[in-house]
C-alpha cells in the first residue's frame, strides 16, 4: 500500500500539552502526558492508509459534512450523529462542529473557488468526543477529529472556528502539494512535518484559520484578532495558541510561547509549530498594508502560490511563489505586489 502525503496535523502543538502537564497535579499530568504518546501513536496507525484514500468520488450536493460520536473512545469514526442537511442533534459539540465545518467549506467554496479539502467535493467527516478527555483536534490524512478538552486546561475543541478551519485548511494542503508540504517519513518511526516545508503547512492553515474568521465575522485587517484557539483554554491558563501579529509574544499567548518571526532565528531542527510564525507573520505584514478584508485579495494569492509549491518547499519557495501570483493577479508594483513583497522582507525571507 502506498504512503498518503498526508499527516497527523494537531492544533495544539507538543510543546504547549507539556507545558500544561508540567505545571499538573499526578493526575493531569498522568493524562496530558498519556495524550501526548497516544497522539504519536495515532500517526503511526495512519502510516498504512491506501493513497485511494486521498481522491474520494466528488460529492453530488453543495457541501458533504458528516459528524460522528466517537463516544470517548479512539476507534474511528464511530457512531453517526448528523448528516447532511440533517436536523440539529441534542449534542451541542457535535452542532458545532458541524456548522463550523460547513463555514470552512462555504468559505474555500464560494470564496477561493475550491470544493471541499480535495477541490472536488469530497466528503468531510469528523469524530467528536474523541478520547477520553482529549486536549486537542487533529486532521488524521483521511478526516477530522475533536477532543472534549481535559476539563482543567482546555474545555473543549468543537465551538472553536479557528481550530476547525486551522484543521480542514490541512486538509486541502493535503490535496494541494504533491507528496506532502513537509510531510517526512523518519526510519521506523510515525510521519511528521518537519523543516521548512513542514512550518508553511502550520502556517496555511493557521492563515486560512485566520481569513475564515475574519470572513464570518465580516472584519477588516484592523479589527480582527489575528489568534489562533483563543477561545479553547479554561480561564486563568493562557489567551491563544498562536498569534500571527506578534509571534511568540508570551502576554498574548501562552507562557511559554516560543514562535519565531525572524528567519534569522529559524533552525532546521525548529518544531513546525514554532517555525510557522515566520510566514504566518509575513502574511500578517502583508494584511496590514493592503488593509481592507484579507481574503479579497491574499485569499487567492496565498492559496495560488501554494499551489506551486513541493514537498520540500522553503520559505523562500514560498515568498517567491505568492509575490509571482500577485503580479500576475494584480500587476507588476501594484498595491498586492508590493504588499507581499513587504510581508517577506519584514521576517527577513526576502532581502
Amino acid at each position: 500500500m502506498k504512503r498518503m502525503s498526508g499527516c497527523v496535523c494537531f492544533a495544539v502543538p507538543r510543546k504547549l500539552i507539556q507545558h500544561l502537564a508540567d505545571q499538573s497535579d499526578d493526575e493531569g499530568r498522568a493524562l496530558l502526558q498519556a495524550q501526548i504518546k497516544h497522539s504519536t501513536g495515532l500517526r503511526g496507525q495512519r502510516s498504512g492508509l491506501s493513497a485511494a484514500a486521498a481522491h474520494p468520488e466528488p460529492a453530488t450536493q453543495p457541501l458533504q459534512r458528516r459528524v460522528y460520536d466517537a463516544q470517548g473512545r479512539t476507534l474511528l469514526p464511530g457512531t453517526l450523529l448528523r448528516d447532511e442537511d440533517d436536523a440539529p442533534t441534542r449534542d451541542a459539540q457535535a452542532n458545532q462542529a458541524y456548522d463550523n465545518i460547513g463555514i470552512a467549506l462555504q468559505f474555500f467554496k464560494s470564496v477561493m473557488g475550491r470544493d471541499s479539502a480535495d477541490g472536488r467535493g469530497m466528503r468531510i467527516d469528523t469524530s467528536v468526543h474523541y478520547g477520553f478527555r482529549f486536549a486537542n483536534a487533529m486532521w488524521t490524512g483521511e478526516q477530522m477529529i475533536v477532543g472534549d478538552g481535559d476539563g482543567a486546561h482546555f474545555k473543549g475543541m468543537a465551538h472553536s472556528l479557528g481550530i476547525i478551519a486551522h484543521e480542514f485548511s490541512h486538509g486541502v494542503t493535503q490535496h494541494l502539494v504533491k507528496g506532502g508540504l513537509g510531510v517526512v517519513w523518519p526510519s521506523g518511526m510515525p510521519p511528521t512535518l518537519k523543516g521548512e516545508a513542514g512550518s508553511l503547512n502550520e502556517s496555511f492553515s493557521d492563515v486560512f484559520a485566520s481569513m475564515i474568521k475574519q470572513w464570518h465575522k465580516g472584519q477588516t485587517v484592523d479589527q480582527a484578532d489575528w489568534v489562533i484557539g483563543e477561545d479553547i483554554f479554561a480561564p486563568g491558563v493562557g489567551k491563544a495558541v498562536r498569534s500571527l501579529k506578534a509571534p511568540g509574544n508570551r502576554q498574548a499567548t501562552w507562557a511559554q510561547d516560543d514562535q519565531i518571526s525572524d528567519y534569522r532565528r529559524f533552525s532546521p531542527t525548529d518544531d513546525a509549530h514554532k517555525a510557522s510564525g515566520i510566514p504566518n507573520h509575513a502574511f500578517y505584514v502583508a494584511a496590514m498594508a493592503l488593509g481592507g478584508k484579507s481574503w479579497e485579495t491574499l485569499g487567492q494569492t496565498w492559496l495560488k502560490g501554494f499551489d506551486k509549491l513541493r514537498a520540500r518547499s522553503t520559505f523562500l519557495d514560498a515568498a517567491h511563489a505568492t509575490v509571482d501570483v500577485a503580479a500576475a493577479l494584480h500587476g507588476k508594483g501594484s498595491k498586492a505586489h508590493d504588499a507581499v513583497k513587504a510581508g517577506w522582507k519584514a521576517v527577513n525571507v526576502m532581502v
